[in-house]
């Protein structure tokens, strides 16, 4: 596994999203097809003021702000008639560009519900819930397997009435500080994803599911092994409504069982790093490396018990490269198998 190779498929990784909540409309709002030029926003080309099935005024309107009243229309078959929201946006003063065209630093947008009461004469009321997204990143940074820095934050929130369109509560963060090139120089990923869902009756938190990766590539002092030098960690939790069957796993001597609607958490730590600087190095390289540059650690937990975690550390090779006990319970969000070296979401282990 070269450097290059295991950056660009981490980066690729590390952007996989929970959520679903900006793709899935709550009836058939929409966060964008809007766009800005230095700050002035233009809200009719696209999106849904451009929609026969929603009429939009403007409420208020400064730079880098607008404020919409965005009602259902006669037209409209998926809405109540009657229906009326108002959507914010807010962007940066002097920003220019469309929506999802990567030019933006940073964008929120929101719904609240207003329902019309009929009777005499007309009332606006507000509803309880929010339908929001709110979008961060690092523009103009270079991304992937390029050189530079990348920062990017979403965040969605769907309560209330918007419940119906998706997890209540998402969150996807990721972090590229990539080194001089893509085969040398120190590089930093991480990246944390969140959902979880909420109690119909109550309104409370049901079940969760979340992600953290982290992983340093390191630049060794030749080139030597410089394209091997990485270190991954990764957490995967799931809970209540998110865990929906039981299982088991052992690691060590120890065996870890779990029941649908439990909270359980498995963690791995993978490192390949070679402590020779020479090719020959001291003792040839070869007994440092077996005094812990490669090893492998995992620790599986039933959080709903008193239990002990099931952990398990090992200097082979094997364990370094990839988790070596895993289930599918484990996988959260776009994650399909254990992670591994070159790819701590799972998705594309060798």
């Amino acid at each position: 596994m070269q450097k290059g190779f295991k950056i660009a498929a981490i980066a690729g990784a590390l952007s996989f999203a929970m959520s679903g909540i900006a793709t899935a409309a709550v009836e058939d709002l929409q966060f964008g097809g809007w766009s800005v030029d230095n700050g002035t926003i233009d809200h009719t080309n696209a999106g849904i003021c451009a929609d026969s099935n929603y009429d939009c005024s403007v409420v208020a309107v400064g730079v880098g702000f607008k404020q919409l009243q965005v009602s259902a229309s006669a037209a409209n078959t998926t809405a109540t008639p009657d229906d009326s929201y108002i959507m914010t946006i807010v962007t940066d003063q002097t920003a220019s560009g469309a929506y999802d065209s990567g030019d933006l630093g940073f964008t929120d947008v929101s719904f609240i519900r207003m329902i019309m009461t009929l009777g005499g004469t007309g009332v606006n009321t507000n509803v309880n819930g929010i339908f929001s997204e709110q979008v961060i990143s690092e523009v103009g940074a270079a991304t992937g397997t390029s050189t530079g820095t990348n920062f990017n934050s979403t965040t969605n929130l769907a309560t209330g009435w918007a419940e119906s369109g998706g997890s209540p509560i998402s969150i996807n963060q990721s972090l590229l500080d990539n080194g001089a090139s893509t085969e040398s120089g120190d590089d930093f990923q991480t990246a944390f994803v969140y959902s979880s869902d909420n109690d119909a009756v109550t309104g409370l938190r049901s079940g969760f599911e979340m992600a953290i990766d982290q992983v340093a590539g390191l630049q060794s002092a030749s080139s030597v092994g410089s394209e091997n030098d990485v270190q991954v960690f990764a957490l995967r939790e799931r809970a209540g409504s998110r865990l929906s069957s039981g299982g088991s796993a052992t690691l060590g001597s120890t065996t870890t069982d779990w029941s649908a609607g439990d909270d359980i958490k498995a963690t791995w730590i993978g490192q390949n790093i070679s402590m020779d600087n020479t090719g020959g190095g001291f003792g040839g390289g070869s007994l440092v490396n077996s005094l812990g540059s490669t090893f492998g650690f995992m620790a599986i937990d039933n959080m709903s018990d008193s239990q002990a975690a099931a952990t398990e550390f090992s200097f082979a090779a094997s364990r370094a490269q990839e988790a070596w006990v895993w289930d599918d319970a484990f996988n959260v969000g776009g994650s399909t198998g254990a992670p591994c070296l070159n790819d701590p979401s799972g998705s594309d282990c060798l």
